[in-house]
């Protein structure tokens, strides 16, 4: 091995044997999903964007509403189920687009399907009672 005593505490006995590392093909080009890939990013911040958009609605649209079952929710079981019903269905509309966008995002393979879905939560989850003025 080496002359130097240090050289020889690095190294076990065997450690003689060449390692085998991976060979490299050498590449064209670019790849051809390389040059689409600003594209996709800059499409994913667009719906990033409508998402985060929608969630500030949806928080508008759940803030400004006054429904009778929030404030005074009643006597008994049916009151206090009705306002815990109210409560989750204002939480899963905040959270609904941040969720979709992110898992849309993330665990969709396809760039078509996961554009189509992006795009189809988009216009879905839009605050449609803040948008239509009904509060």
């Amino acid at each position: 091995m080496a002359d130097d005593p240090d050289d020889e505490a690095l190294s076990w006995a065997g450690d003689e044997q060449e390692i085998a590392r991976p060979v490299r093909t050498a590449e064209a080009g670019p790849a051809a999903g390389a040059s689409s890939g600003g594209m996709t990013l800059v499409a994913l911040g667009i719906l990033g964007g409508i998402a985060v958009l929608e969630t500030i609605g949806w928080v508008r649209s759940v803030f400004s509403a006054t429904i009778e079952a929030t404030l005074d929710p009643g006597a008994g079981a049916l009151g206090a189920t009705a306002f815990g019903i109210n409560v989750v269905g204002r939480v899963a509309a905040v959270a609904a687009p941040l969720l979709w966008f992110g898992l849309a995002a993330t665990r969709i393979r396809r760039r078509s399907r996961r554009f189509a879905w992006l795009s189809l939560g988009a216009l879905l989850l839009l605050p449609w009672p803040a948008l239509l003025g009904l509060l």
